[in-house]
């Protein structure tokens, strides 16, 4: 592992995980917070699904103590399963924190008025914020909106008021609107004007384009924000974390990278049967080993293994010839 020599004092604002459809299950949140991250959040979860099979058994609801504290993210646009589902969710996982989505642009959840879709309609959005934040406090739980600049135009403002009257704790923008989807560039100075609109009333998180120690300390400079969250760029540099509690750039070897992955299937395996953790780590194995020397020729056979053994005796000749390189 090399360091750089940068250091930085300890300070109070935080720095998590964010919740990523496909990706921020049980052994990846437990990674993330491993290796750093002060909190953690669940992948978008319907109200639907949570009434119909949510039982701790399934991967969608299994949690381990060192994956917290956890913010499990509910969507729907029904305030009564929504208000259900949460109940359910709060007794039987006891998560920190209970979170909604009022915030992602994809089709599939936009056509069923949930997720982005909400802000279009502030009294639904109003009336369900203050239903769930009512039943969050009740379970000992602080309830947050992750939400998004407006859905096809910006109307912070005025979302912001309907969401602090509704009694939200901590305010989550993603500083785009919902028609940019994760194009362009995040405009973290609306971060900062949240952050002035709601004063002590609630925290403020924010997220978008944050990608490495010196984004996340430049976030915290402009936007004077409580909190960031990290998500696509944790799914590569997952030690990005490491990096913020540290104050230091960190770079990761090939063997520490697979180390990584090993962990990662450690996890997976508390829960997942060995056909979906090879599944699964197949979808990991090119984020963690992204840039290594030799990574094009062997990688597609690591993909076409068909046991978890074959898959790692292909990693290792992966990872001893980008380590002969990479010294």
């Amino acid at each position: 592992m090399k360091q750089s020599s940068k250091n930085r004092s300890k300070i109070s604002e935080v720095v998590g995980l964010a919740p990523l459809a496909g990706f921020t299950e049980s052994a990846f949140r437990r990674l993330a917070r491993e290796l750093g991250a002060d909190f953690t959040w669940t992948e978008l979860t319907s109200a639907n699904f949570v009434l119909a099979k949510g039982e701790i058994g399934l991967p969608q609801f299994h949690v381990f103590e060192e994956e917290r504290p956890l913010r499990f993210q509910l969507q729907g646009s029904e305030t009564h399963l929504l208000v259900r589902a949460a109940e359910r969710v709060l007794n039987l996982l006891k998560p920190e924190g209970l979170d909604l989505n009022a915030g992602c642009p994809a089709r599939k959840v936009i056509k069923t008025g949930a997720g982005a879709a909400l802000l279009t309609n502030l009294p639904l959005l109003a009336e369900i914020a203050r239903e769930l934040a009512a039943v969050a406090h009740t379970f000992g739980a602080d309830f947050s909106v992750k939400f998004r600049l407006g859905f096809a135009e910006d109307e912070l403002e005025k979302i912001t008021e309907t969401l602090l009257r509704a009694g939200v704790d901590i305010l989550v923008l993603h500083p785009r609107t919902a028609r940019e989807g994760f194009s362009g560039k995040a405009r973290w100075e609306r971060v900062r004007d949240l952050k002035n609109l709601v004063a002590e009333e609630a925290r403020v998180y924010g997220s978008g384009d944050v990608k490495s120690l010196a984004d996340i300390e430049k976030f915290f400079r402009e936007t004077r924000a409580d909190g960031v969250l990290i998500g696509r760029a944790a799914l590569a540099r997952p030690w990005i974390f490491a990096e913020w509690k540290g104050g230091q750039e960190i770079e990761l070897g090939p063997q520490e990278r697979l180390g990584l992955l090993k962990r990662l299937a450690d996890y997976l395996s508390f829960y997942r049967r060995e056909e979906e953790t090879l599944k699964i780590l197949k979808l990991w194995a090119g984020k963690f080993l992204k840039g290594l020397p030799g990574k094009r020729k062997l990688l597609p056979e690591a993909l076409k293994a068909r046991s978890l053994s074959q898959f790692w005796q292909i990693l290792h000749q992966l990872v001893l010839s980008a380590d002969a390189k990479y010294k």
